[in-house]
């Protein structure tokens, strides 16, 4: 455990700072709410424009004349951009930029196989990416009760567990994109071209029906917050391939690092 407290302690800002500026966006969109609930019809005749349907997806189905509806929309819209700035940007880093600083001989001085290190690491990215739901959940419920509305809270925490299973895969995939190529840039370009390219893919989708079939590739199609809202259940089936994409690419990522030459 000495890597993963070393590296709890080394990225406690950077950990805990991207979560508290996705929960801010809760008390924001609370101050808005009751001017916002006033005007919503003449909004949801903007939705129907395709732009709005390309740039949101199911999400656009949410009922924003309800704080629930109104709620998911923009918490889990800027939610879906974090998502893919920190997935392509952190996991992707956790090996490369010792490469590029060239301080990987500290990292084989460690008394512990490469790919524990490498895991402990992960790790660190898998527990600080639990401040999302346990924050945004906290603010969620103060601010609810502040407006006097109400949302199901279980819907939430489902809607939240898939956000943190999604952090996990698609994480999976930049972290095996590091230990490919073992560079920085070369390794973001990869991570950014496989995340966006899952986001580009699932957005076209959405809007050209023709290419409807092509969503069961891309991870963004499984455990989506507006799919879970409609259901009112966590989709089992969806927890299952995102999580088996993930333990894959993750497993994939521990062998390669372990396995390949690395200079010094």
């Amino acid at each position: 455990m000495r890597v993963f407290l070393k590296n709890m302690h080394k990225s406690w800002f950077s950990g805990i700072a991207t979560p508290l500026a996705v929960t801010i966006f809760v008390p924001l969109i609370t101050a808005i709410w009751p001017e916002f609930k006033t005007q919503a019809s003449s909004f949801m005749e903007l939705l129907k424009n395709p732009i709005y349907k390309a740039m949101l997806g199911d999400l656009i189905n949410a009922d924003i004349g309800t704080w629930q509806g109104f709620f998911y929309m923009y918490i889990f819209m800027w939610m879906q951009l974090v998502l893919l700035f920190v997935t392509i940007f952190v996991p992707a880093r956790l090996i490369t930029n010792e490469v590029d600083k060239r301080t990987l001989d500290i990292t084989l001085s460690y008394p512990i196989p490469r790919w524990r290190y490498l895991l402990e690491k992960f790790c660190v990215y898998l527990a600080y990416n639990l401040l999302y739901p346990a924050l945004i959940y906290s603010a969620t419920y103060l601010s609810t009760n502040a407006l006097g509305e109400t949302i199901d809270y279980t819907i939430l925490n489902y809607s939240l567990i898939g956000v943190w299973f999604l952090f996990f895969a698609l994480g999976a995939i930049s972290l095996l994109c590091g230990a490919v190529f073992l560079e920085g840039s070369r390794a973001l370009a990869a991570s950014g071209a496989l995340i966006i390219g899952q986001y580009i893919l699932v957005r076209f989708a959405d809007v050209v029906e023709s290419l409807n079939y092509l969503k069961k590739y891309t991870l963004f199609n499984y455990l989506d917050p507006a799919a879970i809202l409609d259901l009112g259940r966590l989709p089992m089936d969806e927890l299952l391939v995102v999580a088996g994409v993930g333990v894959v690419a993750l497993l994939a990522a521990l062998y390669v690092f372990q396995k390949r030459e690395l200079a010094i």
